[in-house]
């Protein structure tokens, strides 16, 4: 009977693992921090099994990918503005807008897409106001802003290619471990 349990409890472990690799996946075009989803459930997954079905050199690696897509996202909006003319404060004012638009958007009543709308449109206002702010209120520059959102959309589009190279590996490495043992 004990055996029957320690099987049960090592399936569900496992099934809830791969559920943390989707999730985290599906949580990357809403702004929201996924990728340290799936770091997490590696990590608790390798102290579950004492390292049987994960090492903690891939806990690393996933680490790795997940702070390199976090920092992608979070300098391609500033990227994107500079690359399509903008000035320094129009790269920080993409920052800063997208961010101030992803908290914002909370309050838009439609859940999760108020905040990834309201952290492009933030995106797009903060890098044009930055750019109006270095030249001096001169006339809004819509092509830096257009600039800022593309960037944007290019680090969540890296940043959710990480995601599905995390979930990829780590099942693949999870199965052939527990084909092995």
């Amino acid at each position: 009977m004990g055996q029957f349990f320690n099987v049960l409890a090592g399936s569900l472990g496992m099934i809830l693992f791969f559920l943390a690799q989707l999730a985290g996946v599906l949580m990357i075009p809403f702004g929201l921090p996924g990728m340290f989803l799936q770091v997490l459930a590696a990590v608790i997954l390798i102290l579950a099994t004492g390292g049987a079905r994960l090492g903690w050199a891939w806990a690393g690696v996933f680490l790795a990918l997940a702070s390199l897509g976090e920092l992608v996202d979070f300098l391609s909006g500033q990227w994107g503005a500079r690359r399509f003319g903008g000035s320094k404060k129009a790269a920080w004012g993409a920052v800063a807008g997208g961010f101030l638009g992803l908290l914002c958007g909370g309050l838009i009543p439609i859940p999760l897409i108020g905040s990834v709308v309201a952290s492009f449109i933030g995106t797009f206002g903060g890098a044009i106001l930055g750019e109006m702010q270095a030249a001096k209120g001169a006339a809004p520059n819509l092509r830096v802003g257009c600039g800022a959102v593309l960037g944007r959309a290019l680090g969540t589009g890296a940043k959710l290619f990480l995601a599905f190279l995390i979930a990829i590996i780590s099942t693949i490495v999870v199965v052939h471990n527990m084909w092995i043992l």
